[in-house]
């Protein structure tokens, strides 16, 4: 089975809702296993993919930034000023990606037709600051599984890092993992549903405009 990687850039010379997909099928090897191992291979170079395409879609699918699902709660977000710093970015036109071109905003495709931020969070924040409402108007990267789209609960589970295994076995969605205190006070209940509510609860700390 493969992963289905795509970088989506917004297009501002062509219609509207238009974006450049580039999709790369990154075969699921022993070497090559987990969400963060498909998007590292881009980064890095290290595989063969299975084929690679680039193509300009009108986008179907409309997906507000609010209904998001995030991994951190409020209190996980350290960095305010770099924020403000990616808000000017945007503001003046450019996008918020890597030296490698590699979007900062990456997501996977869940059950429940939801899709779940897992890293990128101070970079969708300072693009919901911009005044970007949609998930179009935000370069980003996706990761889905071929067969079946959405990624399985165990692939969810790596993005708790040590905490992986208190989460397999039970319902993700309840828990957040927060990197900015000490290890065993890291796994934490969920109080933030989704990206909208993240944003309320920062969003008069921010000062950039």
């Amino acid at each position: 089975m493969n992963r289905i990687v795509k970088l989506i850039s917004p297009q501002k010379a062509f219609p509207e809702k238009t974006v450049c997909v580039t999709t790369y099928r990154v075969p699921i090897t022993n070497s090559c296993s987990s969400v963060y191992d498909a998007v590292d291979s881009l980064r890095n170079k290290k595989i063969v993919y299975d084929q690679r395409e680039k193509k300009y879609n009108h986008v179907e699918e409309i997906i507000e930034l609010k209904t998001v699902l995030n991994i951190h709660n409020d209190t996980g977000i350290k960095d305010l000023t770099q924020i403000e710093s990616m808000v000017r970015k945007i503001q003046s036109g450019k996008h918020i990606v890597s030296a490698e071109g590699i979007p900062n905003v990456k997501l996977v495709k869940v059950n429940h037709n939801q899709w779940l931020l897992f890293d990128g969070h101070h970079s969708m924040l300072a693009y919901m600051h911009a005044g970007k409402k949609y998930l179009h108007e935000v370069a980003h990267l996706t990761v889905e599984n071929e067969d079946e789209k959405n990624v399985a609960d165990d692939d969810i589970a790596v993005f708790f890092g040590h905490h992986a295994n208190k989460v397999r076995g039970r319902d993700w969605r309840n828990y957040v993992i927060n990197w900015q205190v000490p290890r065993n006070k890291q796994l934490c209940p969920r109080i933030q549903k989704n990206m909208g509510e993240l944003y309320n609860a920062l969003s008069a700390k921010i000062t950039a405009y």
